[in-house]
């Protein structure tokens, strides 16, 4: 099965079910900034730590709010601890993307040619609109310590670990490729 519009142009075989949404190559090539790789690549280790490190506190601190969010009766204590983990789970987004978009453009030919990349980029944006419709009825109240609604509150809670978890997950999928197994 060939990738691509024309076959005859691009012969790029399917390896996954998500390759059909990669990135055109003309658009990452037009990305491209030797500039921009030439000055990072002292701090790219850094960058990767970091983004690392916010990605992961903020996917631990998601978990920690939505399985409060979960439990029956669970929202004076999620009402408590909101006030203090609020403004790290902004925080720790807020770098988790900025430094997920400067890794991003320190090389979008290879970054962008994986295939998991544009499914992740797709949960991730899912996961914000989960967060944008439901903000006002159920994340607010249950930070004010009120209850919203146990059904509705479960099934956000629900939908946001599996939309966050599913980011995760295809982020580490896309780290690597399929490891080779050599049979003798």
């Amino acid at each position: 099965m060939l990738c691509g519009t024309d076959s005859s142009i691009r012969k790029t075989p399917m390896y996954h079910p998500f390759a059909f949404m990669r990135l055109p190559y003309s658009v990452l090539t037009a990305l491209d900034s030797r500039m921009y790789h030439y000055w990072m690549q002292p701090v790219h280790y850094l960058v990767r730590i970091v983004h690392i490190l916010s990605m992961s506190g903020f996917f631990g601190i998601e978990m920690i709010f939505d399985f409060a969010l979960f439990r029956r009766n669970g929202q004076a204590t999620l009402g408590a601890v909101s006030r203090l983990i609020m403004p790290w789970v902004h925080w720790m987004f807020g770098v988790a993307m900025v430094s997920g978009v400067a890794l991003f453009f320190y090389d979008p030919v290879r970054i962008g040619s994986r295939g998991y990349l544009s499914p992740k980029l797709l949960l991730i944006a899912l996961a914000l609109g989960l967060v944008a419709l439901v903000h006002r009825r159920i994340y607010q109240p249950s930070m004010g310590g009120r209850p919203a609604g146990l059904p509705r509150s479960r099934v956000v809670a629900v939908a946001s670990l599996l939309l966050w978890t599913g980011v995760i997950v295809l982020s580490c999928l896309n780290s690597e490729g399929v490891p080779k197994v050599f049979l003798r």
